[in-house]
């Protein structure tokens, strides 16, 4: 990291590092700029940063800031979530260093009114349990199911591999995948997912694909 370009009297001269994290928490180096953090959010590299992503400031002698959600997450409905493109980025910016120089001066120079990092927003099992296994599929979804038999498609139900490969896909490890699995489910009744796969494979296969693709209504 390189020193901070603020005076030492400035209060931002205090964050030493800001951290950009998202679902799967795929930004693990600290960052120097709230602007870094926020374009690490809107890259494409970022997993579903719109219903959890953070961003927090770190501070010299132990402490951190969590930048408030509503700066660079736009709400719409309950759980309807976007984040700012990135030509709102500058005024963004503005607004969070000025909330940040305004925090810390209010609670002064030992920030011992600074809090821990909390819990993110949304975890797993809270999005879990606002998945509605009945909702419409999206626009782009039906499109491609519409469309006309081309080629060889598979067209029988997902087999224990497939559910087994997107479980590990979504979860990126196998036993994340496992715990997953053998884990009760609120949007499988209580069941867990490997139980439901005996009987309902295509269930199982589409709650994955739901939790991939960002769907829970």
């Amino acid at each position: 990291m390189t020193q901070s370009s603020h005076p030492p009297t400035e209060p931002l001269a205090r964050i030493f590092a800001y951290r950009a994290i998202d679902l799967r928490d795929r930004f693990l180096q600290p960052l120097e700029s709230f602007r870094e953090a926020l374009e690490c959010l809107q890259s494409d590299r970022s997993y579903m940063a719109a219903m959890s992503g953070e961003i927090i400031a770190y501070l010299r002698g132990g402490y951190s800031l969590t930048i408030p959600d509503r700066f660079f997450i736009r709400l719409s409905g309950d759980i309807d979530a976007t984040l700012v493109s990135s030509e709102e980025n500058d005024t963004v910016c503005a607004k969070v260093e000025a909330w940040l120089r305004e925090t810390l001066i209010r609670r002064g120079v030992d920030t011992t009114e600074a809090v821990p990092v909390g819990e993110r927003p949304y975890s797993l099992d809270q999005l879990l349990a606002k998945c509605d296994l009945q909702a419409p599929h999206p626009d782009e979804l039906k499109a491609w199911q519409d469309m006309p038999d081309v080629g060889r498609e598979i067209l029988d139900a997902p087999s224990e591999i497939d559910i087994w490969q997107a479980a590990e896909r979504l979860l990126e490890s196998r036993e994340g995948a496992e715990r997953w699995m053998t884990s009760p489910e609120i949007a499988l009744r209580g069941r867990t997912p490997a139980d439901v796969m005996i009987e309902e494979p295509q269930r199982v296969y589409d709650l994955i694909m739901r939790l991939e693709y960002g769907v829970y209504t």
